[in-house]
Order: C-alpha cells, then structure tokens, then sequence
C-alpha cells in the first residue's frame, strides 16, 4: 500500500464518519416524533406503534398500526419534523402477512438488516484475527467500518422494539452459510480480506437500497437511504484499496441484495 492510497483511504475514512454521525439520529428522530405528544395522533396509534394490543390492533388481525398513519395525524409539526413523502397506505388493509408494504415487512426487514450488522461486526473481527491484515491504513479501515455497523445494529434497536420485535444479536445464518464460512477458511492474504469485505458491504448496502423502496414510514426509508449511503461509502474505500474504480456504476444495484429467503421473520 503505497503513501497515496493511504491517504485517500484516510480521507474517505474521515467522509465515512461524517456520513455515519449524519445518519444514526434518523431512526431515533423518526421515533421521538412518531409519538411526539403535541401532535394529534391518538393514544391507540401510538400504542399500536409500540406493539401494546388494543382494541384495533385485534380487529387488523393482531398487526400493529402503520407508523406512517400516525405521521398524518401530526397536524402539529414542529420544525425538524420528518414529513409525509408518498401515499398513506389504508391501515385498515394491513396484514401480518410479509408481502411489500405491510407492517410485518417493515419489521422483517429491520431485523434482517440487524442481522447482516451483526454479520458484518463478525466477519471482521475475524479478519482483524487472522492477522492477514498488515497494513495500519487497512487495520484502521478494518476498525472503523466495524464500529460503524455496531452502531448501526444499535441504531435499529428502537425502530424494531417499537413495532413490537425482538432485537437480533446473531449474525444472519442464510448469508453465513452462503457466502462467509467458506471465505473466511479461504482467506490467505490482505487482499483476499479485502475482497470478502467489499462483498460483504455490496450485500448490506444494496440490502437497505432495497428496503428503501418497501419500508411503509417515510422516515424509515429516509434512514434506510443514509445509512445505505454510508455502507456505499465502504465500498469507495475498498475498491480504492484495491486499486479498482471507487465509484464502478452510477446507480447502486439491489442485485446482491439479501434473498428473502435470508429475512429474519
């Protein structure tokens, strides 16, 4: 690793924590004002957010109220305040089934994306354990991004104990046995590390882009989008570390996207 890269390396390194310190207060911000108490939503809404039963959360089939319902009831919005960006689904139509745009979606989603943090968090203190990773640019890499995902992970903590989920500390076992255990045995150098590191990005960035799309409450997909963003910015750094073009399509795919057979139910 020449004296160049690891300067842009550190230099994206800096970008990449300026990212992050943008995106986590979004799914805390999205909460606080979900169940801000000067807005008009109704104390049935806000407890079907947080997952308590009531008396419409069993007439929907035990499914907790659209969170998004809940932001066109805040006709009081203060400054700051996440605004509605597309069409309110009908709660009334919500199911617990986990076809696209439904409350148990939403959920499934959060928690599979906890999950791939999880993975990600895993997958590189394994390779900070190899000892493979040499090079001080690359181990500072190889720290930050880490951090990074746990504070993602912890970041998804509210939004999943709000609508009612259990939190996921285990690393998602689809990806694992599909993709990590037999690169991991496989790895034999700093690049190879490298390598599995940039797969492992594309797969949780193209995650979120995904769920963007499908998550029911704006400020959701808002935070989807700015922590997806931040990952993107993981994949910057790798591919300049190995010598690709940091920015290869214009566009972010959502072709390495997580299978739904991955999701965490």
């Amino acid at each position: 690793m020449n004296d160049f890269s690891s300067d842009e390396i550190r230099r994206n390194l800096r970008e990449a924590e300026a990212e992050q310190a943008a995106a986590l207060p979004l799914f805390a911000s999205a909460v606080d004002q979900l169940l801000d108490p000067t807005t008009d939503a109704t104390e049935d809404q806000k407890s079907g957010f947080l997952g308590v039963p009531n008396r419409r959360s069993f007439l929907v089939g035990g499914s907790v109220v659209m969170a998004s319902a809940i932001i066109a009831a805040c006709s009081k919005k203060k400054p700051g305040q996440i605004p509605v960006t597309a069409a309110l689904p009908d709660p009334s139509a919500t199911t617990t089934t986990t076809a696209p745009g439904s409350v148990a979606n939403d959920l499934a989603l959060l928690r599979t994306a906890q999950s791939i943090e999880a993975l990600a968090i895993d997958t590189y203190q394994k390779a900070l354990a190899s000892g493979l990773v040499t090079t001080p640019a690359i181990i500072d890499t190889v720290k930050l991004f880490q951090s990074q995902h746990q504070q993602h992970a912890d970041s998804l903590n509210g939004p999943i104990t709000g609508a009612g989920g259990k939190i996921v500390t285990e690393p998602n076992q689809y990806l694992l046995d599909a993709a990590v255990t037999k690169a991991i045995a496989a790895l034999t150098d700093e690049k190879s590390v490298l390598m599995l590191a940039r797969d492992l990005e594309n797969i949780a960035a193209q995650t979120y882009s995904g769920a963007s799309s499908v998550l029911t409450v704006p400020a959701l997909r808002v935070a989807a989008m700015t922590i997806g963003n931040v990952e993107a910015r993981h994949i910057t750094v790798l591919n300049g570390a190995l010598g690709y073009a940091p920015v290869p399509l214009p566009i972010m795919s959502t072709a390495k996207a997580i299978d739904p057979k991955g999701y965490v139910k």
